[in-house]
């Protein structure tokens, strides 16, 4: 009997000791699971157990029972969890913010310096030049050739303009358009591969087995 007590009384000081101090409000912050997970929330309310939130990340409601919560940082204020605050902190700051608008992505990779984004941002930038730079060239060619062509009927009905510059500026734009469309690409997939980073595909081969010991199925990783 004494040591069902005791028992009951240390699970009791263990369930106290874990449980954390959840706000019953908050405003913004930073949710710690205890499988690690980082969830930044917004407009949390907690009542009976039950912990609800905004996702900031994907903009959807969301709730957590208490006890699959770690810790809560919340913004201004100083972390609370079953773990020391210096540990939460840090989990929190080695944790970076999921980006899902297309316009933060672009800004992140622009200022991390993305390899493959500027690569692309580069050849997207030379394009744009080229086809102003064709446009503008096809333009000023054709009203010279026009104004040539007048200057000369006037004079004796020949016309002398020349197409070079139509040529050249129907080249240059079409370059452009084809370094627009490639660098586009590879700024397209350098936002799907931050996009994609953290998703792990599991897809085991499957194979039907059959020997002495019958028939079976094999799984390879």
């Amino acid at each position: 009997m004494r040591k069902a007590f005791m028992l009951l009384f240390a699970l009791a000081s263990f369930a106290a000791y874990s449980q954390i101090s959840i706000p019953e409000s908050s405003e913004k912050g930073i949710i710690i699971t205890q499988t690690n997970q980082t969830i930044h929330y917004k407009k949390l309310s907690y009542t009976k157990g039950k912990v609800t939130y905004i996702n900031t990340q994907n903009g959807e409601e969301e709730f957590l029972y208490d006890n699959s919560v770690k810790g809560i940082q919340e913004e201004g204020k100083i972390a609370v969890g079953t773990m020391s605050s210096e540990s939460l902190t840090e989990t929190v700051k080695n944790q970076d913010t999921k980006l899902t608008v297309k316009k933060d992505i672009k800004n992140y990779l622009i200022q991390k310096k993305d390899p493959q984004y500027m690569k692309g941002r580069t050849l997207n930038n030379i394009g744009t030049g080229l086809v102003v730079g064709g446009a503008a060239c096809f333009v000023i060619g054709g009203l010279s050739n026009v104004s040539k062509a007048n200057d000369n009927s006037v004079k004796n009905g020949d016309s002398k303009g020349s197409p070079i510059p139509l040529i050249i500026g129907l080249i240059g734009a079409g370059t452009g358009v084809v370094f627009k469309l490639v660098g586009h690409s590879q700024m397209k997939e350098a936002m799907n591969n931050y996009s994609t980073a953290d998703i792990k595909r599991f897809k085991p081969d499957y194979y039907v087995l059959n020997d002495r010991n019958g028939v079976g199925l094999m799984m390879k990783f």
